[in-house]
C-alpha cells in the first residue's frame, strides 16, 4: 500500500493566484483520481 501524495500549500488570502492555483490543482487530482493530502500554511 502506498502513502498518499502530501502536498503543502503555502497561501495568501489577499492572493488571487493561490485560488486558481488550488483549484486547477484539485481539477488535477480529481482526474487522475491521486490520493492526496493537503496541508495548509500561511505565508
Amino acid at each position: 500500500m502506498t502513502e498518499p501524495l502530501r502536498i503543502d500549500i503555502i497561501s495568501d488570502v489577499m492572493c488571487p493566484w493561490c485560488i486558481i492555483g488550488y483549484r486547477q490543482l484539485a481539477d488535477a487530482l480529481e482526474a487522475s483520481g491521486t490520493e492526496h493530502e493537503i496541508h495548509w500554511h500561511p505565508f
